[in-house]
């Protein structure tokens, strides 16, 4: 019996960056065979199979022709993912046909990759398992999600900083108390000559940004910044209603009522990567819940 792959915590920009790890460079390709799982490897080395990822469906659309395919888009603080279900994921495709948009879900999948052509690459996950979830669950995978990303961003910033390669690397990260998987991804990367400086500073921006969104009803936003933002909300649900605010209109509603438009840029963007808001289409935005 195949031993079934763990799903593992992405964020959704580490996931779209994700290419086909050819089973050629992995470092023991004798033990692989047509059963072996397709996998994806991480601009970070994180070889993934299967995913978990919470956050916010903001779309969703039946693609099918003949039968019933789901397509939906799930946000979380650092971009979003493409997740599809049909036929043969029933009881996902069940989920994908009842859900209301917005709406918090957990998800259980399959990475999946599609290149119909050198240098365009479509990476998505077929859905296996999809449940409404609560904010809180939310708040609690990204707060999880973000402390194992940055834990492997400095694991893979120690590997650039030795300057090994090859199994002198693995010796060092082997015995440095790192996962042999990761070690395999990493030795992957930096062997390819694949270190990603750009990619990994925009990841911790975007990790950080994202955790911040967290701490937005906090205490230490007081005095009249934590009453802007409060007015910014209210304004919100005043005029968004169930189909959403026209952004135009709302940023001249908030600048006839003493509010700068810089104030209420900076609100949506918090709410918008916190999935607290989304845009149902382009110049519309719609509080979740």
């Amino acid at each position: 019996m195949l031993k079934r792959e763990v799903a593992k915590r992405v964020f959704a920009m580490e996931f779209e960056a994700c290419r086909e790890l050819e089973k050629s460079v992995r470092s023991d390709p004798g033990t692989i065979d047509s059963k072996s799982p397709n996998l994806l490897i991480s601009p970070l080395g994180l070889i993934i199979n299967r995913v978990f990822v919470v956050g916010v469906v903001t779309e969703l659309d039946n693609i099918g022709t003949q039968s019933e395919m789901w397509k939906a888009r799930i946000v979380d603080p650092t971009g979003a993912f493409t997740v599809y279900a049909g036929q043969y994921q029933p009881e996902a495709s069940i989920f994908f046909s009842t859900v209301k948009v917005p709406a918090f879900i957990a998800l259980t999948g399959k990475a999946r990759i599609y290149e119909p052509e050198p240098g365009s690459v479509f990476v998505s996950i077929r859905a296996e398992e999809v449940n409404v979830v609560n904010e809180d669950i939310r708040n609690r995978w990204v707060v999880d999600t973000a402390e194992q990303t940055v834990k492997r961003l400095e694991v893979f910033s120690d590997a650039l900083a030795s300057e090994y390669h090859g199994e002198k690397l693995r010796e060092y990260l082997l015995e440095n108390g790192v996962s042999s998987e990761l070690v395999e991804g990493i030795s992957i990367m930096l062997d390819q000559e694949l270190a990603p400086y750009e990619f990994t500073k925009l990841l911790r921006a975007s990790i950080r940004e994202g955790l911040k969104t967290l701490d937005f009803n906090l205490e230490d936003d007081t005095g009249a910044k934590a009453d802007q933002k409060e007015f910014v909300l209210e304004l919100l649900r005043e005029m968004g209603g169930s189909k959403g605010a026209d952004y135009a209109a709302f940023i001249s509603a908030a600048i006839s009522r003493g509010i700068s438009e810089q104030v209420v840029e900076e609100v949506i963007r918090a709410l918008l990567a916190g999935g607290q808001c989304y845009e149902p289409k382009i110049g519309i935005i719609r509080l979740v819940g």
